[in-house]
C-alpha cells in the first residue's frame, strides 16, 4: 500500500512538473501526450481523454494523435475505424450524445447478453434511450459504468436520464442507489458516481445524506486537481461561492463555464447547472454550499457554478442577494434571433417541441404582441409557448437584477466575442474576477448543436421583433451588440 501512495505521489508531481511547462510553451503536443500517459497510468481516463483532445485541438493531423488515446479506446472495445471516427469526434466538440451517436452507429447490440465491452453496454443504453425504454437504458448505462467505473460518459448520460427524461420510481431510485454504493465499496469511482448518488437521495428527500455524497465528490476532485497545494490543503477555509454565470440559456453558458474551469485559480462545482435558485431553494443553503469546495479564507481560490436560466426566472435576483450580496455576476447573450432558434432546435431534440420552427416563432410573436407588460406573462402564456422569443428580451431580466445588485458586480459578453475572440474574452473575465491572466491553448466547442439554415423571411420577422428591445439594451447598458 505504502509503495502505491509513493507511486501516486510522484506521477501527480510528475503531470504538475509537466503542466507548468505548458504555461511556457502552450503547444507543445509532446508534453501532452506524456500528461496523458501518466493520467492513464493512475487510471484518471477522463483527464487522459481531455489532454488528448487539447493535443487534437492544437495539431488536427490525425497521424500525430497521442499514442495513449489508441491504447485506450482498444481496451475499451474499439476496433479499427471506429478509432479514428472517435478521434475526429475529439477535434469537433465536447458531446456526450454525439458520442453515444457514434457509437450507435458502428455496431448493434440488441440483449444485455450480448455486452461485453465498455463500448457495447453505452450501444445498448443509447438504443433504449431513444426508444424511451428508460429502465432498460439505466440498466445498460449502469452496466456500463461496472465496466468501466473511472469515465464520466456514462455517469452523465445515466444521470441526464434521470433528471431529464422521465420520473423514476421508487424501487428505480433504490436500486440506483445500491449500486453507487456498491462502486463505492470497491473504491473505483469517478468523483460523479458521489454527485449522482446525491442527486438519487436528494430525490429520496434524504438530504442530510445528499450532503454528504456531494462533499465527497468535491474532496476527490480536489485531490484529483493537480493546482491544489500543501497550502491550499494546509489554510483555513470558508464555505462561499465567488460567481455566478446566470444566463442566457443557449448563449454559450456552458463553453464560458468549461473555459473558466480550465484556469488553475478556479475550482468547478459539483456540477454546472445546481438549479439552486430557481428550482432547489426548499432544499437549503447547506445542500447548496456542498456542492461547492471549500475556499481559503486568504484567497487564491474561486468557485462558481453556471445554471443559464438564472437571468429569466422569476425572484431569483432577489434569493441570490438574500445569501450573496457581493456575489460576481457574469451574462453572456447571444444575438436573440440566434438564441430562439437554438432554443427551438433543442426542444425540438429533447421532443418538447413538435411545431415546425415557423408555427413555434409565429405563436409565439402574436401572443406577445397581446401582452402589455412583458415583464410579467401570464400561466396562460406557459401553456401555449416555450419562451424562444420572451428569454431573448434581455433588458427587462438585467433591469430586475440591476435594481438589486451594483452595476460593477455585472460582467456582461456577447457570445459572438467569446467563440471569435476566445482569449481576448477569456481576458475580460479573468480580469473581472480579478485573478491572473491564463492562455487557453485550445477552444473546443462544447454542447453545441447543429441545425438547417433558417427562411430569411422568417428571421426577418424574428429580427424586426427585437429591434426596439436590443436598442433599450444598448441604451441601458450603454454597450453596442452589433447583432444583425
Amino acid at each position: 500500500m505504502a509503495n502505491v501512495i509513493i507511486m501516486e505521489y510522484q506521477l501527480k508531481k510528475l503531470v504538475t512538473h509537466y503542466r507548468k511547462s505548458l504555461q511556457i510553451k502552450p503547444e507543445n503536443l509532446v508534453v501532452y501526450e506524456k500528461i496523458a500517459e501518466l493520467y492513464y497510468e493512475q487510471g484518471e481516463l477522463d483527464k487522459t481523454l481531455e489532454f488528448c483532445q487539447e493535443a487534437l485541438q492544437i495539431q488536427p493531423d490525425l497521424a500525430s494523435v497521442p499514442k495513449v488515446l489508441n491504447k485506450m479506446l482498444q481496451t475499451l472495445g474499439f476496433e479499427g475505424e471506429e478509432i479514428t471516427a472517435f478521434q475526429n469526434l475529439l477535434q469537433s466538440k465536447l458531446d456526450y450524445e454525439s458520442f453515444d451517436i457514434l457509437l450507435s452507429r458502428s455496431q448493434t447490440v440488441k440483449t444485455p447478453t450480448d455486452v461485453k465491452t465498455w463500448k457495447d453496454a453505452i450501444v445498448l443504453g443509447y438504443d433504449f434511450k431513444e426508444k424511451k425504454q428508460w429502465d432498460e437504458a439505466i440498466t445498460a448505462y449502469m452496466k456500463a459504468i461496472e465496466i468501466e467505473p473511472s469515465l464520466s460518459f456514462s455517469y452523465f448520460t445515466l444521470n441526464y436520464i434521470i433528471n431529464y427524461c422521465f420520473t423514476p420510481e421508487l424501487n428505480q431510485l433504490e436500486r440506483i442507489i445500491a449500486f453507487y454504493y456498491q462502486l463505492i465499496q470497491r473504491r473505483l469511482t469517478s468523483p460523479y458516481a458521489y454527485v449522482v448518488l446525491g442527486d438519487m437521495l436528494t430525490k429520496q428527500g434524504k438530504v442530510s445524506e445528499a450532503i454528504i455524497a456531494y462533499k465527497v465528490a468535491i474532496n476527490k476532485t480536489i485531490h484529483l486537481n493537480q493546482n491544489i497545494t500543501n497550502k491550499y490543503i494546509n489554510s483555513p477555509k470558508i464555505d462561499d461561492v465567488s460567481f455566478l454565470i446566470i444566463g442566457m440559456g443557449k448563449a454559450g453558458t456552458f463553453s464560458l463555464y468549461y473555459y473558466l474551469c480550465q484556469h488553475p485559480q478556479i475550482i468547478p462545482a459539483t456540477d454546472k447547472e445546481l438549479h439552486f435558485f430557481n428550482k432547489n431553494f426548499d432544499l437549503g443553503v447547506d445542500w447548496y454550499l456542498a456542492h461547492f469546495p471549500p475556499l481559503p479564507v486568504e484567497g487564491g481560490f474561486l468557485t462558481g457554478e453556471a445554471t443559464p436560466w438564472y437571468l429569466g426566472s422569476d425572484e431569483v435576483e432577489k434569493k441570490v442577494f438574500q445569501l450573496f450580496p457581493k456575489i460576481k455576476l457574469i451574462a453572456i447573450l447571444r444575438n436573440p434571433v440566434d438564441r430562439a432558434i437554438s432554443h427551438y432546435y433543442m426542444n425540438l431534440k429533447l421532443m418538447k417541441e413538435h411545431r415546425t420552427l415557423e408555427v413555434a416563432m409565429t405563436s409565439e410573436l402574436e401572443t406577445l404582441k397581446e401582452i402589455i407588460d412583458l415583464t410579467q406573462v401570464s400561466e396562460k402564456y406557459w401553456q401555449t409557448e416555450k419562451g424562444y422569443l420572451w428569454f431573448g428580451l434581455y433588458f427587462y431580466f438585467l433591469e430586475k437584477w440591476m435594481a438589486i445588485f451594483p452595476r460593477e458586480q455585472f460582467l456582461i459578453l456577447r457570445s459572438e466575442d467569446l467563440y471569435n475572440q476566445t482569449n481576448k474574452t477569456m481576458k475580460q473575465v479573468y480580469d473581472f474576477l480579478e485573478i491572473t491572466d491564463y492562455s487557453l491553448s485550445a477552444h473546443p466547442k462544447v454542447n453545441s448543436g447543429s441545425y438547417s439554415k433558417t427562411n430569411n423571411k422568417l428571421r426577418q420577422k424574428i429580427d424586426d421583433f427585437f429591434h426596439p428591445y436590443n436598442q433599450k439594451l444598448e441604451d441601458y447598458l450603454g454597450m453596442k451588440f452589433n447583432w444583425k
